[in-house]
């Protein structure tokens, strides 16, 4: 089964994500894109979706699957944070 892919990104200062050609934007940070992402991820049915946080270099990480128990509004913020405090690093 393949797997349709929500990508969260960096375009010039804004944060966007984008699914079957369809971009989201302008989000004022990467917490905020990967929230909605999630949330939009979330809500389709029927196939297995991941949702993918490409940097600047182009190197992936998958945040987030379908196949997850879906996370709390609370758990999506913990994520969120981690994720940038780990590329701040």
């Amino acid at each position: 089964m393949s797997t349709d892919h929500f990508v969260v990104s960096q375009r010039d200062s804004a944060w966007q994500f984008s699914f079957r050609g369809d971009v989201t934007a302008p989000f004022t940070s990467r917490g905020a894109a990967i929230e909605a992402a999630i949330a939009a991820a979330g809500k389709v049915e029927g196939a297995e979706v991941a949702v993918v946080l490409r940097d600047g270099d182009l190197r992936s990480e998958t945040i987030w699957r379908s196949s997850q128990t879906d996370l709390t509004e609370s758990e999506t913020e913990q994520l969120a944070a981690d994720i940038e405090r780990d590329s701040d690093a």
